[in-house]
Parts: C-alpha cells; sequence; structure tokens
C-alpha cells in the first residue's frame, strides 16, 4: 500500500510541476560533457487549449539539477509493464520502443516521440489505458531462443523480449568471437577450387576464365557481424553442444571467459557491471552466487560453479551487491546507509540530514543504480551559474551534492537541510557527501522512498 501510495505522489507531484508552456530539458553539457548526444534539448509543445507536457524525444536526457522529466516517464512505463529496464533519465532505444507499444495499444500516433498529448494519455488513470500483453514482443521466435541460451551461456544480459536491439546484437559478436577462439572454422563453409580444362590446340579464345573471389565475402562478414547465420542456429538448436567450462575465473583476471561469468551474474542480479575484468565487486557478487547456490564461497569461478551458473537451475539474487546501499527517505529528509555483511545489507552504518526536491520540482522517486562519481571536486551548474561540491549522479539530472555556492572556494553552508529545497537533487553536508563520492562505486543502489 505505501508504494502505491508514493507512486500516486509522485505521479501528482510531476503533474504538478510539469504542465506549463516553455518548458525544456538543458544543462546536459555539464553533467555528460561532450558525451550528451546531439538535438538532446526538447522543445516545448505549445498546444492550445489545455496546459502541455515538454516533449521528450530519443536522444534526449535530464538536464542537471531540474525535474527529471525522463525519469519520471520511465517510472510510469515501468509500473504499466512497457519497460522492462530501470530508469537512467536517458530516452534511449529501449524507452522508444516502449513509447511506440504505448502509443500503439493506446489509439495515438506511433511516433517514439513522448509528446504533450502521450503524455497526457501515459499519465491518466489506469482504468483508462490498454496495457502491454505477450503480443507486443514476438515470443517464440529465433531471437527469443537466442536471447534465452546466449543469456544462460553468458553472452547476453538482456531483457528476454524476442526484440532486435544493440543489446541482442553485441551478444551475437560476441558469441561468434567467442567461438572463433576455439575453433578458427567456425561458420565457414569449404568452396571447392575452379579446376582448370586442359586446351590441345592451344587457342586464347578457349581458355577457361577463373575468377578471383574477393578477398573477403560475405560467408567471411557473417562469422563476425550480428547476422543469425546456421552456425549460430546449430548452437542454439542444440544440434552442436557449447563447452560451459574452459577454465577458471578468478579476482585480477581480464579475458572473455570473465566477462562470460559477470554478464551471467548481471543477468541474474549479482553484480552490476560486465566489463571483463574481475575485480573486488565481481567477487563480492560471485561469493553471494555461491553462497544461494549451496556452493563453496571461494569467490572463484571454477567449475562446479560455471555448470551450475550457466544452467537454467541458477538462483537468482534479490537485488545487486555493493559494499553499501542508500536509503533517502523524502518525508523524513534523511539518508540511510546500509552495509553488505556477505548476505544482506545491515545497518543504518550512516544517517545523513538532506536537502530533497521541491514540492514543484520533485526528486523522483524509485530504486536506481546510481551513475557515480561525476567530475572531481567541484561541480558547475550551468543552468544556475553556481558550484558544488563532490557530485555524485544519481540518475538523470539527479545528483547528490553538497549545497552550492557562487564560486570556487567559498565554503558551502549547512542552511535549508532538513527541509525540501532543490530542484531535484539531494543537498548534503560536505563531509557527508564526500563520503559516499569516495565509497560509492558506480552502479551503488539508491533507494528514494516517501
Amino acid at each position: 500500500m505505501r508504494r502505491v501510495l508514493c507512486a500516486m505522489l509522485t505521479i501528482v507531484m510531476l503533474l504538478a510541476a510539469l504542465p506549463q508552456a516553455g518548458l525544456a530539458i538543458s544543462g546536459q553539457e555539464a553533467l555528460f560533457g561532450n558525451d550528451a548526444p546531439a538535438g538532446n534539448t526538447s522543445s516545448a509543445d505549445t498546444a492550445s487549449g489545455s496546459a502541455s507536457y515538454a516533449t521528450l524525444r530519443p536522444g534526449d536526457r535530464d538536464g542537471d539539477d531540474s525535474t527529471a522529466y525522463i525519469v519520471f516517464m520511465q517510472n510510469r512505463l515501468i509500473e504499466l509493464g512497457y519497460l522492462g529496464d530501470s530508469a537512467d533519465g536517458y530516452y534511449g532505444e529501449s524507452t522508444e520502443k516502449a513509447v511506440l507499444a504505448f502509443q500503439r495499444n493506446n489509439n495515438l500516433p506511433e511516433t517514439g516521440v513522448a509528446d504533450s498529448e502521450t503524455q497526457r494519455k501515459l499519465f491518466s488513470d489506469i482504468s483508462t489505458l490498454v496495457l502491454p500483453s505477450s503480443d507486443d514482443a514476438a515470443f517464440g521466435g529465433d531471437l527469443t531462443r537466442i536471447q534465452t541460451i546466449l543469456g544462460l551461456w553468458g553472452f547476453y544480459g538482456g531483457k528476454i523480449d524476442g526484440l532486435t536491439g544493440s543489446g541482442t546484437s553485441n551478444a551475437i559478436r560476441n558469441f561468434k568471437h567467442y567461438m572463433l577462439v576455439q575453433d578458427p572454422a567456425f561458420g565457414t563453409t569449404p568452396i571447392p577450387e575452379p579446376t582448370a580444362t586442359p586446351n590441345p590446340e592451344g587457342k586464347f579464345s578457349d581458355m577457361p576464365v577463373i575468377m578471383d573471389r574477393p578477398l573477403v565475402d560475405q560467408a567471411e562478414l557473417d562469422r563476425t557481424n550480428d547476422a543469425v547465420t546456421p552456425a549460430l542456429m546449430d548452437y542454439v538448436s542444440g544440434a552442436k553442444p557449447f563447452t560451459l567450462y574452459r577454465q577458471d575465473v578468478a579476482k585480477g583476471d581480464e579475458n572473455e571467459d570473465a566477462l562470460r561469468v559477470q554478464t551471467r551474474l548481471h543477468q541474474l542480479k549479482y553484480v552490476y557491471g560486465a566489463d571483463g575484468n574481475f575485480g573486488e565487486l565481481s567477487v563480492l557478487g560471485l561469493k553471494y552466487f555461491q553462497r544461494k547456490n549451496d556452493l563453496p564461497e571461494t569467490g572463484v569461478a571454477d567449475r562446479a560453479t560455471q555448470e551450475l551458473l550457466f544452467s537454467n537451475r541458477a538462483v537468482e539474487s534479490e537485488e545487486y551487491v555493493f559494499p553499501y546501499k542508500l536509503v533517502v527517505d523524502v518525508s523524513e529528509q534523511r539518508i540511510y546507509v546500509s552495509q553488505w555483511n556477505g548476505h544482506a545489507y545491515e545497518g543504518p552504518i550512516h544517517k545523513f540530514t538532506c536537502a530533497t526536491g521541491k514540492v514543484e520540482t520533485p526528486t523522483p522517486l524509485g530504486t536506481y543504480q546510481a551513475g557515480g562519481k561525476t567530475g572531481n571536486e567541484w561541480y558547475y551548474f550551468k543552468d544556475f551559474n553556481c558550484y558544488a561540491k563532490w557530485a555524485y549522479h544519481i540518475v538523470g539530472g539527479v545528483l547528490f551534492h553538497s549545497n552550492t555556492v557562487n564560486k570556487i572556494g567559498d565554503k558551502p553552508g549547512d542552511g535549508g537541510l532538513g527541509h525540501r529545497a532543490s530542484h531535484g537533487c539531494i543537498r548534503m553536508k560536505v563531509k557527508e557527501v564526500k563520503w559516499i563520492y569516495d565509497n560509492c562505486p558506480e552502479g551503488t543502489t539508491v533507494v528514494i522512498q516517501d
């Protein structure tokens, strides 16, 4: 019941904050530097006759220290069952597909753009909306089987939805590259060489014509691209056996098998990141996997661990494993820090006073995997021409940071903490936000509740 009330309050706050002409998302350069995608500043929908929402488009990001428009929309799409990913404040491929599906089911123009009309419908009474069904994805097709099997084997860490996307494409490429390491002939078809026919009369016009084959043909490209090939389907269908275990994976390993273990642990929600470098966080997650699956907690992915990990018998985690977990209570204006003890988060070990977003610019409720450190000691808010210390990215344009000052070198005070005061970010004492900055890696779970 509390979760439902929180969700309703969030929507009410959003409705109070959004319907005003001239809204725009800006400040992305300050938060994301040169990585901000082109065209990420949204224009306002100025339809006459009613208040309007800011139009949100693929490629947009939530701006810095302002209302998290995209996060609010993503949370609503998740609540309705259209979006399987977590809210991150970026209008990417999965969010666009979710918007398209919502528009299709609710008799709106299928543009993939969240215009004012789409958002008014999205945030309307749920009893008036058409919710998604399994028909919205091509379940049972080759892509679903590919995602399922490559997910089991540690090549795909995304949602099993039968839809083409960058995650599925990358998984197919990674599988092919992995197989080529084990078998250089993977995916090849022997091509017979043309045989010259003797010409006893020696006439040039009767000599056989032998054309050179191109150095790289389509068959060769298919061995490394994301095409669904017979060679791929031989393994997916089980016609050819795939070797689950090749070598142990331990702390410090950096190779394709380390990436496979990480990716499967990510899919099972033990570790958040998968980069092929098996570090402290990977060991932490692996130990919890071993604990929940009745294996010795060695932190080494040996044969027994991998054979269970890469199977449908593997037990999932309740949440990602990190050294700490942060819970922001908006009603109390407090941050509670819990510590991982090997099987659960215990605490709180710290309680910090904070200042969250004002009623008209609320901090978005939900559970997020934090973006981590944003820059160095000083952070510049372009939209407001001010500075803060130790900015730590939570989601969209929402950050932990100190109180703001006019220029670098000024001392941020503690005024306003304990009350709603910001444009959506979470303000803290300098030494306390620095503790988060120093101790909470990228991906750390941040729960914002009321």
